[in-house]
């Protein structure tokens, strides 16, 4: 193992001991406990109900909490099979033959029975938990079925491709309303809480309601901001939101906003806040920034400010930076304090600099809580997360600019954020690492291909990088809408200047290539590894540097800490293998986090 391998395998080690807590559900929590490498089913007191060999997805508790349903899976391929955990016993009952993919359960008020989706069978199971006898009633060809609560017996949402998504109230058989998108639904109330593409709808279930109000008493939208989660306290809404690059609470009073504040605040880190849900009347997010390891915390307790360990020697800065058409460009660069009489934000640098990114589907890139940011920042080197357009941080404007025909905008984007960075003294193109997963992976491949002068090398991880066969993949035809696939030859032209993959198979022998990693998940079942081992072969054949490395597995599934440890250690090796001037300062005898 090379020197700066060991530093940095030992790093990670340290960080990843953190654990990651889940908010309580029904008075327990599914999440990985410090120096543990699985995630476990917890009690509120810590204690451990089971922590079972494979991967747990989703849990269901019962209403009397003498049992947990549970999506589990052997793998971390995202197939998973129905079980019951006997909390008492701290048992595990798997139930093979009901098959699931992220579906939903909804128990009895008596817990003595539940309704599970089964939608790798297409069946709805209805099964006893006492008897382990079960009915089955097969569920439509088309079309995706899920539970949620409300009314005497559920609520019953019907998805079809088209048509939107249908709510009905299945004791009553009343539907409720259609939405194009609908996202999840709860008691509010007597009626329902809908959030949908298009924001939130209170919904009345009573049949008499008067017809003329649509069935809804009120609705909720932001166009500036985009949802994460909502959270129903009472008869109060309070929805955990993202605009202007950070979270947000937005407190909801009969579809009025009564309040927005930042949940959380730190001296030396920028925090987000990624989970809320309200458990027994108590309302509770998970916090967490790049030096923060992720914590629960009630609201109540987010007056005071959060601190990063102790052990903490570094700094996390928000840098806004002007992109070529005028907009502002976030980026949260982390990076040695300076109070170490170490290089990092607020000085002229430059250091080594791993730049992720993501820009795709709406969905905000925010400042979180991963090992290898203070492993990499420990060995001496600064870690930046950018937002870009296509993401979710901004608002509708925002993610339309970067969709569709205009995804390659999102590309500009992210080679902006690298100038912004290189002019700023944060770094230098020979000291740069662009890196990105799926999408993102794509985003960042298309950006150093296109303006390989700004970067040492880049790194995908589970990236679709042939854009011209999306479809290719297990789930590719339903990413085709994000980057402007329609069919036609426009469309497909657009593309083919877009595809990583494309440019690099037109490279000439001796063009510049940055240093590239193809990271492979070894029970994807998202992403195939073909144009991971195509892009390798083509930047060969230019002479380039490239190799692929599969993390054995890994999937898109809940995966255990081991195997995050291994894909970390593999990207963190890399990017010190590229920015030569790092790996030479710390092979000299420099102290932990390096010098200028």
């Amino acid at each position: 193992m090379s020197a700066h391998r060991a530093v940095l395998d030992d790093a990670l080690a340290r960080a990843e001991r953190h654990g990651r807590p889940g908010l309580p559900v029904g008075g327990f929590a599914l999440g990985r406990a410090a120096d543990r490498s699985r995630r476990g089913i917890h009690r509120l007191d810590g204690s451990t109900v089971i922590e079972p060999d494979g991967h747990l997805h989703r849990i269901f508790p019962s209403p009397d909490r003498s049992r947990i349903a549970v999506e589990w899976a052997p793998t971390a391929d995202e197939n998973a099979v129905f079980g019951l955990v006997d909390v008492a016993a701290g048992t595990l009952r798997l139930h093979p033959d009901i098959r699931l993919r992220y579906d939903t359960v909804l128990w009895a008020a008596d817990s003595r029975s539940l309704d599970v989706v089964a939608s790798r069978d297409r069946r709805l199971v209805t099964l006893d938990v006492e008897t382990g006898e079960t009915e089955v009633a097969p569920l439509p060809s088309e079309g995706r079925l899920r539970l949620f609560p409300g009314g005497e017996s559920g609520l019953r949402a019907l998805s079809s491709a088209g048509a939107g998504t249908t709510l009905t109230d299945r004791a009553t058989g009343t539907p409720l309303g259609r939405w194009s998108a609908l996202f999840r639904a709860w008691r509010l109330g007597t009626g329902v809480l809908v959030w949908h593409d298009r924001g939130l709808d209170a919904v009345l279930i009573d049949a008499a309601a008067d017809a003329a109000d649509d069935r809804a008493p009120w609705h909720w939208h932001d166009p500036d901001v985009r949802i994460v989660d909502v959270a129903v306290q009472d008869d109060r809404v309070v929805v955990l939101a993202v605009t202007e690059g950070r979270s947000v609470l937005i407190d909801l009073d009969d579809g009025i906003e009564v309040g927005r504040t930042e949940p959380a605040s730190s001296d030396a880190d920028v925090l987000t806040t990624t989970m809320i849900g309200v458990d027994d009347g108590v309302l509770r997010l998970g916090v967490e920034g790049p030096l923060t390891p992720p914590r629960i915390v009630e609201r109540a307790q987010l007056g005071t400010t959060i601190l990063p360990p102790s052990s903490s020697r570094a700094t996390t800065v928000r840098h806004d930076i002007p992109a070529g058409d005028g907009a502002t460009l976030t980026v949260h660069v982390t990076s040695p304090s300076a109070a170490e009489g170490i290089p990092g934000a607020g000085t002229t640098g430059p250091l080594p600099l791993i730049l992720t990114c993501y820009g795709g589907f709406g969905v905000p890139h925010l400042p979180v809580f991963e090992p290898t940011v203070p492993a990499w920042v420990g060995f001496g080197g600064a870690y930046a997360s950018a937002q870009l357009r296509g993401g979710g941080e901004r608002g509708e404007a925002w993610r339309q600019a970067g969709y569709g025909e205009r995804k390659r905008r999102t590309v500009a984007d992210l080679a902006d954020v690298a100038r912004g960075l290189i002019a700023a003294g944060v770094t230098r193109p020979d000291l740069l690492v662009l890196a990105g997963a799926s999408l993102g992976g794509v985003v960042a491949a298309a950006c150093a291909l296109e303006h390989p002068e700004l970067c040492a090398g880049f790194v995908t991880t589970a990236a679709p990088l042939d854009l011209l066969a999306l479809e290719d993949h297990p789930l590719g035809s339903s990413w085709r809408a994000e980057f402007g696939d329609d069919g036609t030859p426009a469309s497909r032209a657009r593309l083919g200047a877009l595809s990583p993959l494309a440019r690099a198979e037109s490279l000439p022998v001796g063009a510049p290539v940055p240093s590239y990693l193809g990271v492979v998940l070894g029970e994807d079942s998202r992403v195939l590894a073909r144009d991971t081992h195509r892009m390798v072969e083509s930047l060969r054949r230019t002479g380039g540097s490239a190799r692929s490395w599969t993390a054995a597995g890994a999937g898109h599934g809940a995966n255990e800490s081991v195997a995050l440890h291994d894909l970390g250690l593999a990207v963190l090796d890399f990017a010190a293998s590229v920015t030569v001037t790092a790996t030479k300062r710390i092979a000299s005898g420099s102290t932990t986090g390096g010098t200028r």
